[in-house]
């Protein structure tokens, strides 16, 4: 079997468990599955579905990713791929900037020393992706969100088997804008979601260009997300936030950011949004990036929590 294999190198620190520890499916495709240190996926490059797997062949310190291809890559065809996983991992976010600030305040100082190389990991290796990701994690825990993605990425998406192995890609904007409702709802979503999910594939389809929301402000995606039925304001930030990167807007409104920020500066008892938004702006341009950091921080210690003895 021909294989392309290369190295990524992050930008250090860089910690490719810790990425992937807090927000992943070991077993549901999403389409990727992180499991045993070992993420992989397909991609569709051109008409070229592509299973690949990405592992850590570093350190935190000194960073590096080997990526592996099962198929003969083109020279452009791996420059596709390597521009997809540098963009999903942030490999090229600078840390130094986050951590100068977070060393100003105890708290974040220890979370920052505890979590050294979190880097969040985009949704999506599409917009398209991400958005609808999004979608259906509205109102659900996020286990359940998994469950419900898999099912659709395992109905709806492509897939290609190697050695057994079975790796997904997410199902493009036509194949679920032709989906029947009836067939969405028996992968879990509710009504609406699959009716929110139908109508925003079938914009895409017929040529709503996404990309151009790289090219907006915060605001004015926010304005073009919610016209969208389905999308109100907490989705929206999210998809600033984990598709397309924008760590300085925050999600306050989100019951796991006003737990963790509940947690850590309010004795436990759980805030209002509107409480938690006004709290973040001490945080000003880095406040999406201290939020992750303490939501990963607070599901530590319910980790830790879990292990400990009756």
């Amino acid at each position: 079997m021909e294989k392309t294999s290369f190295e990524l190198a992050p930008v250090p620190p860089y910690n490719f468990h810790l990425q992937w520890k807090f927000f992943h499916s070991p077993r549901e495709p999403q389409p990727e599955i992180y499991c045993n240190g070992l993420w992989k996926r397909a991609f569709k490059l051109g008409n070229t579905l592509l299973p690949v797997t990405v592992a850590s062949t570093g350190t935190v310190e000194k960073p590096k990713l080997t990526v592996t291809a099962f198929s003969q890559l083109s020279a452009e065809q791996k420059k596709a791929l390597a521009d997809k996983i540098t963009d999903i991992f942030r490999l090229k976010e600078n840390l130094s900037e986050v951590y100068a600030f977070m060393e100003k305040y105890e708290t974040l100082r220890r979370i920052k020393r505890e979590l050294y190389g979190l880097k969040p990991p985009g949704i999506g290796a599409t917009i398209f992706e991400g958005i609808v990701r999004v979608i259906l994690q509205q109102q659900i825990s996020l286990k359940v969100a998994y469950v419900i993605t898999g099912a659709l990425v395992k109905k709806f998406g492509e897939k290609v088997q190697i050695n057994g192995e079975t790796f997904y890609d997410f199902p493009p904007p036509q194949k679920l804008a032709k989906a029947d409702e009836n067939e969405l709802r028996k992968c879990k979503l509710s009504r609406q979601k699959a009716r929110y999910v139908k109508e925003f594939a079938s914009a895409v389809a017929q040529g709503y260009d996404l990309e151009k929301l790289k090219e907006m402000s915060n605001e004015d995606v926010i304005e073009e997300l919610t016209k969208f039925n389905g999308v109100g304001i907490w989705t929206a930030e999210l998809v600033l936030i984990a598709v397309l990167g924008r760590m300085e807007v925050c999600v306050p409104n989100d019951l796991g950011a006003r737990k963790a920020v509940s947690h850590f500066y309010f004795g436990g008892r759980l805030q209002p949004g509107d409480v938690v938004r006004r709290f973040m702006e001490r945080w000003g341009k880095f406040k999406g990036w201290v939020i992750y950091y303490l939501l990963c921080a607070y599901n530590l210690e319910l980790l830790k929590d879990e292990t400990k003895p009756f």
